[in-house]
C-alpha cells in the first residue's frame, strides 16, 4: 500500500490538519461559484469568476515559488490559511449587509486567486519536506485522497446547507474547518533546505526553475499534456452550476450533487492509487492515455446529457480520470526534484495546470453563451483529443 508517508509523525499531523482545511476550501469554492450563478444566471460570468480564482497563478505563481524555496515554509502556510479565512469573513460581511454584487465577486475571485497562487507551491513544497525522499510518491497519493474525500463530502453538504440554511451557515462551517490548522502547523518540523550563500535575484531564480524544466524534455511533455487535459476536462468542473441549474433546473442541491459525483469518482481514483503499489508508473503510459480519452468522452457526454443520472455518471467518470492522471503525473514530477528547487518547479506546474483551468473555464463559459454548451463540448472534445495524442504518443519512449 502507498501509505508510507504516514510513518512520519510530522506528516500525520499535517495530514489531519489538511483534512479539515481542504473541506473548508471546497465549502468556500461552492459558495463563491453558487453566488456567481445566483446573481447572474450567466455561464460566462461563472466562468469568469472561476478563472479569476486561478489566473493569478500564471503571473504570481512563479514569484511565490521562489519565495517557498527561500522563506520559512510554516509561516507561508499560516499566511495562506489566514488569508482564506479572511475571504470567508469578507463574504459573510457582504451577505449580512446585502452587498453581494458582480464587482464584489470579481474582486473576491481575484483575491482568492492570489492566495491560491501562493498556497499551491507552499503545499507542494511542505508535504514532501515532512517525509523521506522515497515516501514522496505516497505524499502525492495521500494528498489527492484527502482532497477528493473533501470533494465528495463538502459540495454535497454545502448544497444542502445553502438551500436550507443559507450562505451564511456554509461560511461559518468554512471557518470551523480552517481553524485546526492554526494549531497543527506550529507542531510541524519540515526538512530544512541547505543554504548555498546569497540568494540570486528574483527573476534569475525563476529562470532556474524554467531552465530545469526545459532541460528535461519528458517533464516538458508531461506539463503540456496536463495543460491540454486541464483545459478540456478539468475546466468543466468550474462551471457545474451551468449544467446543474442551467440545463436541469436542479438548483444549489443539484450543483452539490454534481460536485459530489465528480468527487466520488476522484475519491475512487485516489483510493486506488493510495492502496496500490508505491512503485513509479510512467506518466504517459498506455493506461493513463486511455484514461485521458475516457475523461474527454465523459466530458462530452455530461455536457450533452438530457437525463440527470447520465450527467451524474459522466461526472463520476470525469472525476476518476482527472484524479488518476493527476496523481500519476505529479508523483512522476515530484520524486526526482531537489528540495532547493521544488517550490519553483511546482509553482510552474501550478502555472500550467491552474492557468489552463482558468483560461478554459472562461473560454468554455463564453462559448457556451455564444454557441451553446453542447456544441462547445463536442468541438472541445475533438480538438483536445487530437492535440493530446499528437504530443503524448511520440513522448512515451523519452522517460
Amino acid at each position: 500500500m502507498n501509505l508510507a508517508a504516514l510513518k512520519s509523525p510530522s506528516y500525520r499531523r499535517y495530514f489531519m490538519g489538511s483534512m479539515a482545511a481542504v473541506n473548508g476550501l471546497w465549502m468556500l469554492r461552492v459558495v463563491v461559484t453558487w453566488l456567481s450563478w445566483d446573481i447572474s444566471g450567466s455561464a460566462s460570468f461563472v466562468g469568469l469568476i472561476a478563472a479569476l480564482t486561478l489566473v493569478p497563478t500564471i503571473f504570481s505563481g512563479p514569484f511565490f515559488g521562489v519565495l517557498m524555496d527561500r522563506t520559512n515554509i510554516l509561516r507561508a502556510a499560516y499566511g495562506t490559511t489566514i488569508a482564506m479565512m479572511i475571504a470567508a469573513v469578507a463574504i459573510m460581511i457582504a451577505v449580512y449587509t446585502d452587498n453581494i454584487s458582480k464587482p464584489f465577486l470579481i474582486a473576491l475571485g481575484t483575491y482568492i486567486g492570489v492566495i491560491v497562487s501562493a498556497h499551491h507551491p507552499m503545499r507542494l513544497s511542505l508535504g514532501p519536506r515532512l517525509v523521506e525522499r522515497h515516501q514522496i510518491g505516497s505524499v502525492s497519493a495521500l494528498a489527492s485522497l484527502n482532497f477528493n474525500l473533501a470533494r465528495v463530502i463538502s459540495p454535497f453538504i454545502a448544497g444542502i446547507v445553502i438551500e436550507t440554511q443559507g450562505v451564511m451557515a456554509a461560511l461559518i462551517l468554512t471557518l470551523i474547518f480552517y481553524s485546526p490548522n492554526l494549531i497543527i502547523l506550529g507542531t510541524l518540523r519540515p526538512r530544512q533546505i541547505a543554504k548555498t550563500g546569497e540568494h540570486k535575484p528574483m527573476f534569475a531564480a525563476m529562470g532556474e526553475g524554467i531552465s530545469y524544466i526545459w532541460q528535461h524534455k519528458y517533464l516538458r511533455l508531461i506539463l503540456i499534456t496536463t495543460a491540454l487535459f486541464s483545459f478540456s476536462v478539468r475546466s468543466i468542473f468550474e462551471i457545474l452550476p451551468v449544467i446543474a441549474d442551467g440545463s436541469f433546473a436542479k438548483g444549489a442541491v443539484g450543483f452539490g450533487q454534481l460536485g459530489a459525483a465528480v468527487g466520488a469518482g476522484s475519491l475512487s481514483a485516489a483510493f486506488i492509487k493510495t492502496m496500490g503499489s508505491s512503485g513509479r508508473i510512467p506518466a504517459l503510459s498506455s493506461k493513463n492515455l486511455l484514461l485521458v480519452s475516457v475523461g474527454i468522452v465523459a466530458m462530452v457526454i455530461m455536457s450533452n446529457a438530457t437525463l440527470w443520472p447520465a450527467a451524474l455518471i459522466s461526472a463520476v467518470v470525469m472525476g476518476f480520470a482527472n484524479t488518476h492522471i493527476g496523481i500519476s503525473f505529479q508523483a512522476e514530477v515530484q520524486t526526482d526534484l531537489p528540495d532547493d528547487i521544488r517550490g519553483r518547479v511546482m509553482s510552474l506546474w501550478g502555472v500550467v495546470s491552474l492557468g489552463a483551468i482558468a483560461v478554459g473555464s472562461f473560454s468554455i463559459g463564453w462559448m457556451a453563451d455564444v454557441i451553446g454548451l453542447r456544441e462547445t463540448a463536442i468541438l472541445l472534445g475533438i480538438a483536445s483529443m487530437i492535440a493530446i495524442f499528437s504530443i503524448a504518443l511520440p513522448a512515451r519512449k523519452l522517460r
